[in-house]
């Protein structure tokens, strides 16, 4: 190889030139790419000339996966490629040319320009259009349709393989369905099924929507794997069937590439990509576990119907290729030949990208294997194998001396061959890198079909064995008859929808010690997708001396519900009676008894705020205490309605799956109004991430609000159109969030509906967006609030809130030592009078907590500063209480622990004066409202955490979790917890609404000092 002088590969019997980028290596001139992967295709005929004192008996054949370009090449697409390449090492000799087709049209026919050229990106319904074309003229290719967007845009899937395989598709799905329930496929008929079926290889793109590369790659990957007739292709194409869907997130890539071309034609700031889909921004690639956005939906649906063998979702968000494995911790679920999958293909890429000279292709050092609630772990809840790709970004626009730093281009083990500290990027660096890799990939796992086809029905078969083992879990069982039953039945629609088998007991039976009532549901273990059971019921635990987590670290579903959920480990539940539910379930909902009035308990089933707001005209009072009637108990919060249309009012019950019961008076019990409020809604320009989730909500359960940026608040009169302002979390820190979009320069930053931007606006508009609530916002908040209204928020609102006074006597802290990152802890109901808490049943909660806010309540007024013991350092200096906290002992003999308790009225830590500070220390008046507190974090650290990490609790010991704050006549709820986290949190959606319900009589039941109404 040393003394080679020249390599050539032969086009058509002739001599094909090494035009274009060549690179010189050691006195060795190669076309770029040439010299290529072992055990990658098809034999290479090639020409060489190397000097040896005696010719070798046979030339030795080269390992490569260069093929004989024996169809027409699209000079001008290859001189293209070429001329937008800024750096000529990102390339391969599957990339650097482009065949010529007379029937199917290439990109740069349809478009006019190539994938890869600077300052140009494609919108969704262009590349669709183009996908259809491909279809119309081309044999190797059907497009197919997943579903729509929630703005109504096609979301699409191209299929792609030989002309007989696309006629025989349906067979295909079949065979890969029948690999995918080994209980109706055994190991030698599956054996004799892999002999014939083919992979399927689904690759999607654009769920990020600033991530531009992947759509416009994949325009070019279809036409290639279409057209290009090369042995390395065509084993593609004949050994396997490829999936394409280009744009996943297809509402938000029309508002990017809108806001792309305002900057580039006007010349002026272009907007922020504020919204992507109708509700959230980058956690639409978090919604795995929940599943509430229409394009999961679709993915999920599709990867049911098809059972596709590798998803393959492509991502921008590292230098130059990041192959996924993970540096773990991996979910403990997960099947070891999941894990071993993801580094047998990782590993191949890595290997033969560097073989080809390309810099900066890697696997490990990114993301961990943990939490399943990304995309491609739909893949993996299924059994079948997700991976992803994080790629350099795409731009459009050329990066010249882009600079890495040097945590980025070290040399390690796991990144022998890293990225450069210095390069010239473009888009079509991004093109072909990606490109390149894929097809290595895809190439792999065509010519090893088989062996991919055996580790899925494996993968089935072991959660199916797994389940039937005894000692491992047979089965869970969801009781139908427990507190919240509507939303108990919601969880399990939940779990059906994605494909998990759900059946009802027949009968009453006792298996493992749990005793099943009729009507239960019950879930058995020895099911294909056991899996997806395993890691969405068990409890997590992350130590936290694993590499810092990348998402979430704990997110037991049941205990997100607020669902009682039992397991059995006992194999004879199978022989017991049950009948396969095969529709969504729900609670018999309705109206029984006889009377002019009609009681619904307040169990905390969400749908109760449905009721509220879907009978907006009938009168509805809430119980502030228990009480009984008929010999049935109703609990505090319970709705009553007075002289209600019996009819009306059962026919919605009825739809809801709640139950009422008519009485014949007003019970006897003190009650407040629950007036339908009408709801503002603040976002920001700034981000708009989170809030959307709250929008789900509300727009799931039927609650109407006026949608308005926070930079209009100072211009509006808040308190007359509005009774509640919802202001949920907007950024990272309260600055941010005060500032907003900064105010930079002169021009106008406009997010609206044009013709030049015809997608933007569908949610709001305005004709400049920059500012953010700043001081005159604020004080109208509080002006609104003093006059009677009631404002709800958390995350980066409470601490705005706190920081800048308008919440007054709560600040934030921030403690050094806590060390946590998305997880399930428990909360403790501190006053089980307040409307927050109607229908919760017990003193805890399991709710969802990540790092911040760690609240504080004060009884406010004046004092001097002094001495903290608790200040900077005291995790370092010597501790000169160290008897303030005694180490712990357990009982004996044999007492149980004592149970979680919430924290007593305690001392101030910090101060040296005990309870209350002297006069010389203190000034001012007294406060007449006091925040009450209606939740928070246990006394004991170890009772803290529930699933999930959690290092350093001692300094949430005793901290608020929900706070109500009075203010003049109204009030401020703040919540430390997140109430509504993504599609997941339903268990703890009834404190928001609660506080929506009873916005107007919050001081029910409060202490003496909390305020009034």
């Amino acid at each position: 190889m040393g003394g080679m002088m020249g390599l050539r590969l032969f086009n058509q019997g002739r001599v094909r030139p090494a035009t274009g980028n060549v690179r010189k290596r050691a006195g060795i001139a190669v076309r770029a790419g040439a010299l290529a992967a072992t055990m990658l295709g098809g034999a290479v005929a090639i020409a060489q000339t190397v000097p040896a004192p005696a010719p070798a008996p046979s030339a030795p054949r080269l390992p490569s996966a260069a093929q004989p370009l024996t169809q027409p090449q699209d000079a001008e697409y290859g001189r293209l490629i070429d001329q937008h390449l800024v750096d000529k090492r990102f390339t391969t000799e599957l990339v650097d040319h482009m065949p010529l087709s007379d029937t199917v049209p290439s990109p740069l026919k349809f478009f006019g320009r190539i994938p890869g050229t600077p300052g140009e990106l494609t919108y969704a319904a262009d590349i669709h259009r183009y996908y259809r074309e491909l279809a119309r003229t081309s044999k190797r290719v059907k497009y197919m349709t997943l579903g729509t967007t929630e703005e109504g845009r096609e979301q699409v899937v191209l299929a792609i393989a030989d002309e007989a395989t696309l006629a025989s598709l349906d067979e295909h799905k079949a065979k890969l369905a029948a690999l995918g329930d080994p209980r109706r496929t055994d190991a030698r008929q599956a054996a004799e099924i892999i002999k014939t079926a083919k992979p399927i290889y689904w690759v999607t793109s654009g769920i990020h929507s600033p991530e531009t590369g992947g759509p416009e790659m994949l325009i070019e990957l279809a036409y290639r794997l279409a057209v290009e007739d090369t042995p390395f292709i065509r084993d593609i194409r004949e050994k396997m069937i490829t999936f394409i869907t280009p744009v996943v997130e297809v509402d938000g890539r029309e508002k990017m590439v809108d806001t792309y071309y305002y900057g580039k034609k006007t010349g002026k700031p272009k907007p922020p990509l504020v919204y992507w889909g109708k509700y959230v921004a980058h956690d639409n690639n978090r919604d795995g576990l929940g599943q509430y956005l229409k394009l999961t939906q679709n993915i999920t649906n599709g990867l049911l119907d098809w059972h596709p063998t590798v998803l393959h979702d492509l991502h921008e968000a590292q230098s130059y290729l990041y192959t996924s494995t993970g540096t773990g911790p991996y979910n403990p679920s997960l099947d070891p030949i999941q894990s071993n999958e993801w580094w047998l293909l990782a590993e191949t890429e890595v290997l033969e990208m560097t073989k080809r000279g390309v810099p900066g292709v890697w696997t490990y050092g990114f993301y961990d294997g943990w939490v399943p609630n990304y995309l491609f772990w739909i893949a993996h809840t299924h059994n079948s194998f997700g991976r992803f790709y994080e790629v350099q970004s795409y731009g459009p626009d050329i990066q010249n001396d882009l600079k890495l730093a040097s945590t980025v281009t070290s040399k390690e083990w796991y990144r022998p061959n890293p990225p450069l500290p210095s390069v010239n990027w473009g888009p079509r660096n991004n093109t072909n890198i990606q490109q390149s890799a894929l097809l290595i990939a895809m190439n792999r796992v065509a010519n090893d079909g088989a062996q991919y086809l055996e580790n899925y029905w494996t993968k089935s078969r072991n959660a199916i064995e797994t389940g039937q083992r005894a000692g491992e879990i047979n089965a869970w069982v969801v009781p139908a008859q427990q507190h919240a039953p509507k939303n108990a039945a919601d969880m399990v629609n939940m779990l059906r929808k994605q494909g998990v088998e759900v059946s009802t007991a027949t009968q009453a039976f006792t298996a493992g010690g749990v005793s099943v009532a009729p009507g239960d549901y019950v879930i058995r273990a020895d099911q294909p997708y056991r899996t997806l059971l395993d890691m969405y019921l068990s409890v997590q635990t992350y130590p936290t001396s694993n590499p810092r987590p990348y998402d979430d670290t704990g997110w037991t579903m049941q205990y997100m519900h607020n669902v009682e959920l039992k397991t059995i480990k006992d194999t004879a539940v199978f022989s017991q009676q049950l009948a396969p539910v095969t529709a969504d379930v729900s609670p018999r909902g309705g109206v029984s008894g006889e009377g002019s009035t009609i009681v619904f308990n307040h169990n905390g089933d969400n749908a109760l705020v449905s009721l509220r707001f879907k009978l907006k005209g009938q009168r509805m009072l809430a119980a502030e205490a228990p009480f009984e009637i008929n010999g049935k108990r109703y609990a505090a919060g319970s709705f009553i309605l007075p002289s209600a249309n019996r009819a009306t009012v059962a026919a919605i019950a009825e739809a809801l799956g709640v139950q009422g019961e008519a009485v014949s008076g007003v019970p006897n019990v003190a009650t407040h109004m629950l007036t339908a409020p009408r709801i503002g809604y603040v976002h920001s320009w700034l981000r708009t991430q989170d809030e959307g989730w709250w929008r789900a909500a509300l727009d799931h359960y039927g609650i109407p609000y006026d949608y308005f940026a926070d930079t209009t608040l100072k211009a509006q009169n808040l308190r007359g159109k509005y009774d509640v302002l919802i202001y949920p979390t907007v950024a990272n820190n309260a600055k941010d969030q005060f500032v907003g979009v900064p105010m930079n320069g002169s021009d106008k930053i406009p997010y609206k509906k044009s013709a030049l931007t015809p997608n933007l606006g569908a949610l709001d508009s305005a004709e400049d967006i920059r500012g953010g609530i700043g001081g005159a916002g604020l004080d109208a908040l509080k002006r609104f609030v003093a006059e009677g209204g009631t404002l709800i928020g958390d995350g980066s609102t409470v601490e705005m809130l706190a920081g800048f006074g308008v919440a007054p006597n709560v600040s934030v802290g921030k403690p050094s030592e806590l060390y946590n990152k998305g997880a399930i802890m428990r909360g403790m109901i501190a006053d089980q009078s307040s409307p927050i808490v109607y229908g919760y049943d017990g003193k805890q909660l399991p709710i969802y907590f990540s790092q911040s806010p760690v609240l504080n309540v004060s009884r406010g007024g004046g004092r001097m500063g002094y001495f903290d013991p608790n200040g900077p350092g005291v995790k370092l200096a010597q501790n000169t209480t160290p008897n303030a906290a005694p180490a712990p002992v357990s009982p004996w003999p044999g007492a149980e622990a004592a149970a979680a308790s919430a924290p007593k009225n305690e001392v101030d830590p910090s101060s040296p004066f005990g309870s209350r500070e002297p006069a010389s220390r203190s000034s001012g008046a007294e406060p007449t409202q006091l925040p009450r507190v209606v939740m928070n974090f246990p006394a004991k650290a170890n009772d803290i955490l529930l699933s999930g990490m959690l290092s350093g609790g001692e300094a949430l010991t005793g901290k608020p979790l929900v706070v109500d704050v009075p203010h003049g006549r109204g009030h401020m709820v703040l919540f430390a917890l997140r109430p509504f986290w993504r599609w997941q949190t339903q268990g703890s959606y009834m404190l928001g609404f609660n506080a929506i319900l009873n916005w107007d009589h919050l001081s029910a039941g409060a202490p003496a000092g909390a305020g009034t109404d």
